[in-house]
């Protein structure tokens, strides 16, 4: 071969080893930014699983709450509540004007949110089952809620030049609201749809995010373990 056939021969060879480098060092960086983003992820999935834990707890408390409530509404609503029921449980006196909602954390969803809409690659079933969940409990939890407090709202501007309401208010008796308690049928109704709102519609949402946060909470357990 001669001397020019070698040389290119020889420069062919170190082209191919330039390419071959870069492809390595390519291939070396995109498994390093998959990795990068990896770890990322799983990071906001433990914000997500401690969210849905906060949640899941506030989600008892507000079940509690309106557990112990709904005896006094049945009573209410059956026309069998009285004088005894209101003094050995005083809890009735403000029945429709204390409320508990939840108030979801969305700290890991809108990490989680962020992250997708800013990857290429949203291929992630467990991001988009978790995207999904809080997007229908968002949508119809605050959907309820926003209605509950709009009626504790109404209810007070519905009161508030009533005789009564300033003592009522500073968690005082007054014998006068009681009366309207035991035999208005304003009152009556205005608990009537307190009730619908609470334990016909709020009630299986609270539920429904339970079980659903258990069950993510449960994948992400799973998702967290495989790196370990």
């Amino acid at each position: 071969m001669s001397p020019v056939g070698r040389y290119m021969l020889y420069a062919i060879g170190e082209i191919v080893l330039v390419v071959i480098g870069i492809l390595i060092a390519l291939s070396i960086n995109n498994w390093n930014e998959s990795n990068q983003k990896g770890k990322v992820l799983k990071n906001i999935y433990s914000v997500v699983a401690d969210d849905l834990r906060k949640d899941s707890s506030e989600v008892t408390m507000v079940l509690n709450f309106m557990s112990v409530r709904k005896k006094l509404f049945d009573k209410i609503l059956n026309d069998t509540l009285t004088q005894k029921d209101i003094d050995e449980n005083q809890i009735v006196l403000s029945i429709l004007n204390d409320i508990r909602v939840l108030n979801i954390e969305k700290r890991g969803y809108n990490l989680l949110r962020n992250f997708e809409n800013n990857s290429v690659e949203k291929n992630d079933s467990l991001a988009f089952q978790i995207i999904n969940f809080y997007a229908n409990a968002i949508f119809y939890g605050e959907k309820i809620e926003t209605m509950i407090i709009d009626d504790l709202i109404k209810t007070n501007d519905r009161w508030k030049n009533r005789d009564w309401y300033a003592k009522i208010m500073s968690n005082k008796i007054d014998e006068t609201y009681i009366n309207y308690m035991l035999t208005d049928n304003e009152y009556k109704n205005l608990c009537a749809f307190r009730y619908t709102l609470y334990y016909d519609n709020y009630q299986q949402t609270l539920e429904q995010f339970q079980k659903g946060s258990l069950k993510i909470m449960d994948l992400i357990a799973t998702e967290l373990e495989t790196d370990q």
